[in-house]
């Protein structure tokens, strides 16, 4: 039988994106125009997946104001709340009535990858596994899922190990025949106090089962930090076809792949691609791009932005000297006495001011 379900996972608290993730779940930070998790239920829609469980915790509202029933994916969705996060195991496990006895495919929510889950989705099919993950090199696997291979198959996973067996990373990808679940209900809390999902898959492999990886070439990251938020929106940047349809005055120029909505007008200023600036914006005596997302209705005057995301209704003036590597949330007021004489790097959530002398 094809996998057409699929299990989403934003029970996570986002920690290391504080302040941005006081105001919402890092799964709807903005990257590349829209939040981190459309891009997610688009690749997933492209697959094949018609019916989506979404994994959240129990305060997780603005999740599910964002979703709703998932027709804008062609999906339809299930709710299932995690009470506490208890590891990755713990909250697939509460989608276990959702998913019945059929295969299915688990994706964390937090995560970008250049890659057709389809393909992986038709592997695992054919495979006859029990599991299957994809997986990436990284320099330091410390801190991921780890797997070791033989013979092409998967013989050993760990959760971040001291002494990786590997440079292999699970890329927070998944798929599972239902008998995951026997295994799950077999395992015990890590020493981080967590039900892994690398015990029950490796519960899976104790018992004679069969489990395969892909190895990823192309992109991955999971939204853990700023700089990886910034990673992101500059992939999805690529992704996109960007068009103009705003106003550019001819004292401006425009250079490499830029995107410039519709009510937005762009004065004197140099856009320079990939940049994507939203509806109803004004950009003024500055420059943005490249790796700029800026969104709807935002002033930027007298300000050089680079490699930068700026969210909805936010307004930054006279910083000549540049705003680079920054993450700046909504309606947040950053203003400048245009004396700075290097660039300034902010990470901001919504609704701040600052004023930068």
């Amino acid at each position: 039988m094809a996998i057409r379900k699929a299990v989403v996972l934003c029970a996570g608290e986002g920690t290391r994106l504080r302040p941005l993730s006081f105001s919402r779940p890092k799964h709807l930070m903005q990257v590349a125009g829209r939040p981190l998790l459309s891009w997610i239920l688009r690749a997933l829609a492209d697959a094949g997946i018609e019916q989506i469980g979404v994994v959240t915790p129990p305060d997780a509202d603005a999740i599910q104001e964002f979703v709703e029933d998932g027709a804008q994916w062609g999906m339809t969705t299930t709710y299932l709340v995690q009470p506490r996060p208890l590891g990755l195991a713990h909250a697939l496990s509460t989608a276990r009535e959702f998913l019945g006895a059929e295969s299915f495919l688990m994706y964390l929510g937090d995560n970008a990858l250049e890659w057709s889950l389809a393909e992986f989705i038709k592997e695992f099919e054919a495979s006859q596994a029990q599991a299957a993950v994809l997986v990436k090199q990284v320099a330091d696997p410390r801190q991921y899922g780890v797997v070791e291979l033989a013979a092409g198959e998967v013989v050993r996973l760990v959760e971040k190990p001291p002494e990786p067996p590997s440079n292999l990373a699970i890329a927070g990808v998944y798929a599972f025949a239902p008998v995951i679940f026997d295994a799950i209900d077999r395992i015990t809390p890590s020493t981080r106090g967590e039900y892994e999902i690398t015990d029950a898959i490796q519960r899976l492999l104790d018992d004679g089962g069969k489990v395969i990886a892909h190895e990823l070439g192309g992109f991955w990251e999971d939204a853990g930090s700023p700089e990886d938020l910034l990673r992101i929106n500059r992939f999805y940047l690529t992704q996109l076809r960007l068009e103009v349809h705003g106003v550019v005055d001819p004292a401006s120029t425009v250079e490499g792949a830029v995107g410039v909505d519709v009510g937005t007008q762009v004065t004197n200023s140099r856009l320079s691609g990939p940049c994507l600036i939203g509806k109803d914006s004004v950009v003024a005596n500055s420059t943005v791009g490249p790796n700029v997302t800026l969104g709807n209705n935002c002033h930027i005057l007298n300000v050089q932005l680079q490699n930068c995301i700026v969210e909805d209704d936010t307004h930054i003036e006279n910083l000549p000297a540049g705003v680079v590597r920054s993450v700046i949330g909504r309606q947040v007021r950053i203003t400048g006495q245009g004396c700075c004489t290097r660039p300034t790097r902010i990470v901001v959530g919504d609704m701040c001011r600052i004023e930068v002398t």
